[in-house]
């Protein structure tokens, strides 16, 4: 079965696709989180789940009703910001780990994730909590 990016003519998502082997394993991904470094750990889960349920049901109908179930129950945990998880484990999902290899004055004015955490926590903590290499964010 052949899914469709987007139901309207003309109309296309970013270049995404998963094929299967006949035995319903995962033969090759394309475009998605689980491929990528330093993505949420949430999203690379809710992505290895949901996979397989695109297997199921013979019309396309039936395939959206298998993987609207793990998309209700991802949902359901954003929705109640975590409620019914371990405190240890939401952090795992939502949190992420990176390690700068330069000093933070050396990235200048360059944007991403690290550096912002690296700012914000030379403003709560002090500029010489951040001042050398390898720091953790």
């Amino acid at each position: 079965m052949v899914l469709p990016t987007s139901k309207e003519e003309d109309k296309n998502l970013k270049k995404r696709y998963a094929v299967f082997n006949d035995d319903g394993s995962l033969a090759e991904l394309k475009g998605f989180e689980v491929k990528r470094r330093g993505e949420l750990k949430l999203i690379k889960i809710f992505q290895q789940q949901i996979f397989k349920f695109f297997l199921e049901g013979t019309t396309l109908a039936e395939c959206y009703t298998a993987v609207a179930k793990v998309a209700n129950r991802w949902l359901d945990i954003l929705h109640s910001k975590g409620a019914s998880l371990e405190d240890e484990e939401l952090m795992e999902l939502i949190s992420e780990n990176r390690s700068m290899s330069k000093t933070l004055e050396e990235y200048g004015s360059q944007k991403s994730t690290s550096i912002t955490t690296a700012k914000r926590l030379a403003d709560f903590l002090g500029e010489q909590m951040v001042k050398d290499k390898g720091l953790n964010c």
